[in-house]
This record gives C-alpha cells, structure tokens and sequence, in this order.
C-alpha cells in the first residue's frame, strides 16, 4: 500500500520547476546597443535560475531590413528533401546577411545529420520570398510575415489554408504569449532556447536565444521562462523554434566575418555548432 502522503514524481518535478520559473519583474532592464540600422542586441543575465540571454530587436520598417529564411534545396521533395541542412554561420555568410538565428525542428536526426550538409525535412510550415518550402503541420505554429503590408502575426496554420497572403513563414512548437499574456506551461525542461517575438503594432521583431546545458554558466530555459523574457521585452505575441543544440545566434561583425554571440552546444561540448534544417535572417544597412 502506497502511504498517504505519497505524491507522484513527475508532478512533484513540475512544482520545484514552476516554483524556479523566473518572473519577468526578476529580469533586468535590457541594455540595447546598436549594431545595424534598425538593430538592436541586448545581452543580459537572470540571476535564478542561472540564465545568459541574447537578444536582437530588429525595427521592420528601418531602411534596408528585410527577412530572409532558407529557400528549397536542389532536388526538392515535399516532406522529404526540403532544405540543405547548414550551420548558421554558413546561412548567413551564403544569404549576405547581417543576423540569423536557427529555426524550424527537423529530421532526419542523428550524429550524422547534426555534422554534415545534407536533405532536411522541416516541421511546420516554411515559405521563403512566397515560395513554399514546407507545408503546415498540426501541432506546429508559425512566425509570419505578410505579402501586403509586410506586419508580422504569430499564429496556427492548418493544412489546407490559403498561403498566397505569407511572403515569409518559419514554425516552431510552443505559443509564448499571446493577446499580450503569457502562455502558461507546465513543461519543466531546461534546454538551450530560441525563440522569436512581435511588438504589438506588429512592426518590432524579437530574436531571443538563451544558452543551456552549462553548469555554473546558463542552466537553460523552460517555457514560462521565455515567456517572462518575452514580457519583459514588451511583446505582444512569442513562439518558441527549435533548440537544444540547435540554439545558435550570430551576426556579422566589423570585419565583415560571422561572429557567434551565445555559446552553443551543437555536438554536446561547447562552442561546437550543428547543421540546422533551416534559419531565418535579416539584410539590414550598416550603422
């Protein structure tokens, strides 16, 4: 007989967990500094739980920008062979860009995949420059920029909906906020994070990344803890990308070199990057 007070484990997991969320009253007022026309990047720390956050706050309307995601691979096959798996660095520098962060889950994934080029299958919608690259999924969400006006949502696509109005689009698996609140979560993994953000007059765009796995450094993020940074930053409306060893962000430097700002950990050891399925970018002027 189990004794009176026996509690399951899992839950009792879950409630240390959401008792270590952080509060977006906890999260320091970022520092912005300029490092584009129309960008910003902010690099700050959560004291508890341990946490090192990178963050791009790109004005959408400032001369020059414009998002750029990876587009088909050469023998495209829905569902299949969509994209050309790369590391950011590599995304970047081959799209002409000035900052990229990785985006969509992928497969096929094993020790192979992570360190080499090759076909990747996208989960969740894609479309790149209008063009579809990967089909809506359920379960997966979407960062959307629209044809016309060119403002952003954070919203489900179902299989079947109309696409023509969606110049840009990449997915991710988890709806951060919503209507201006945070969506709650009772997931209390801590993995290494990225994630995307829209200001309320859907203008502002939030590339966040939060480094993880690393002891004494940056434990990594759950979802409420995204979301309270997301908060913290003013959004309106966030969604969670791929992460994990995935999690990479990178920028162009003065000496017109790909320079990484967090600390990834690709292959497990730190500093080392992985072949994502695909990333999302933008051209921006120089300061």
């Amino acid at each position: 007989m189990k004794p009176a007070f026996w509690f399951p484990l899992f839950l009792f997991t879950a409630l240390i967990a959401s008792l270590q969320t952080v509060f977006a009253q906890e999260i320091p007022e970022p520092q912005w500094t300029p490092v584009f026309q129309g960008v910003d990047y902010a690099h700050f720390e959560v004291a508890e739980p341990l946490l090192k956050v990178h963050v791009l706050r790109i004005d959408s309307q400032a001369p020059g920008i414009s998002f750029v995601t990876t587009g088909r691979c050469e023998n495209y096959k829905e569902n299949e062979a969509e994209t050309e798996r790369r590391t950011a660095p590599d995304f970047l520098v081959e799209n002409d860009l000035e900052a990229a962060i990785n985006g969509n889950f992928y497969s096929p994934f094993n020790l192979m995949t992570l360190t080499t080029r090759g076909p990747s299958n996208l989960k969740g919608l894609v479309v790149s420059d209008g063009v579809l690259v990967s089909p809506p999924q359920q379960g997966f969400a979407s960062f959307i920029q629209n044809r016309g006006d060119g403002l952003f949502s954070i919203r489900t696509v179902q299989p079947g909906d109309p696409l023509d109005g969606i110049r840009t689009a990449v997915s991710g698996n988890q709806i951060l906020m919503e209507g201006g609140k945070r969506v709650d979560s009772p997931a209390p993994a801590r993995h290494p994070r990225t994630a995307v953000g829209i200001s309320p007059d859907r203008k502002t765009v939030y590339f966040v990344v939060v480094d993880g796995r690393q002891e004494g450094f940056s434990i990594g993020a759950t979802y409420n803890d995204l979301g309270a940074i997301f908060e913290r930053l003013g959004a309106y409306e966030a969604l969670n990308l791929d992460g994990g060893g995935s999690t990479t962000m990178v920028i162009r430097d003065a000496a017109n070199q790909p320079k990484v700002l967090n600390r990834p950990v690709g292959q497990g050891p730190v500093n080392t990057l992985r072949h994502n399925g695909n990333a999302i970018g933008i051209h921006a002027n120089r300061l």
